[in-house]
């Protein structure tokens, strides 16, 4: 794909992987950016082709005002990348439906209501990302809420590419432990799991998949090795497991 020229929405973008996607796409000549956040007053860009928007996207209205709003102020939508989403790291002693509810409700629903509203309306060639997770193939302890939504990304993707009409496409990001304001803040409560990357890293592989019109994207050359020798070595990922476990009661402790 030229990226030039093209029309971007980008969710989660004040911070994290989708600012530095973001200013990595400000590089192509024309690139007008629907950048959509919490709080996007964090997002210090100074180019009028950024456009910031004030939006939680837990809800299906809210995901709606998402395309109203990149009708009004891009004319239409190119590019629209489906980043925002959280974590929680944390020990489940106690049922907590709201809890739940609301971290599917930002990282599975607001993906895929996007994405069947794109195979709705849209006539003109939509390209679709979604940030998933390398949690989505290897569930890491400490995470099993947010590895569970990841999954649930994972396999509506696999069975979508092939409902999706053309000429829309669908791209997949998979990165690993990525070096966000998430572990800044939470200080050394929470180990950063290995391997790990840098937010700019995922976003080159991201711009890259674009280019390349990619299905998947695995960012970390680490971890698409681990997968490999999984397959012929004896439990290499659940030994990995039974590591980040020992982490995870050493930092809940």
């Amino acid at each position: 794909m030229d990226i030039k020229g093209k029309r971007i929405v980008i969710t989660g973008a004040a911070s994290g992987i989708g600012k530095e996607t973001l200013l990595k796409l400000l590089k192509f000549e024309g690139v007008k950016i629907l950048a959509v956040d919490l709080d996007p007053s964090r997002l210090d860009v100074p180019d009028n082709r950024v456009k910031k928007f004030k939006c939680d996207v837990s809800s299906s209205e809210s995901v709606d005002k998402i395309f109203k709003e990149a009708e009004k102020v891009l004319g239409g939508i190119d590019i629209f990348y489906a980043n925002a989403g959280f974590a929680y790291y944390e020990e489940i002693k106690k049922p907590d439906w709201k809890r739940m509810e609301k971290i599917f409700q930002t990282n599975v629903f607001s993906a895929l209501y996007g994405l069947q509203k794109v195979q709705a309306e849209y006539s003109n060639p939509v390209y679709y990302i979604i940030t998933a997770s390398a949690m989505s193939f290897l569930s890491i302890p400490g995470y099993a809420l947010y590895s569970a939504t990841k999954a649930a990304v994972h396999s509506f993707a696999e069975a979508f590419q092939f409902e999706l009409k053309k000429p829309h496409k669908l791209m997949i990001v998979y990165p690993i432990a990525t070096r966000t304001n998430f572990f800044d803040s939470a200080g050394k409560k929470v180990p950063v799991p290995f391997p790990s990357q840098t937010p700019e890293q995922v976003a080159s592989a991201v711009v890259s998949g674009i280019r390349w019109n990619r299905k998947k994207v695995l960012p970390s050359k680490i971890f698409t090795l681990m997968m490999f020798l999984d397959r012929f070595l004896i439990y290499p990922l659940r030994i990995y497991q039974i590591i980040e476990n020992w982490k995870r009661k050493r930092a809940l402790n």
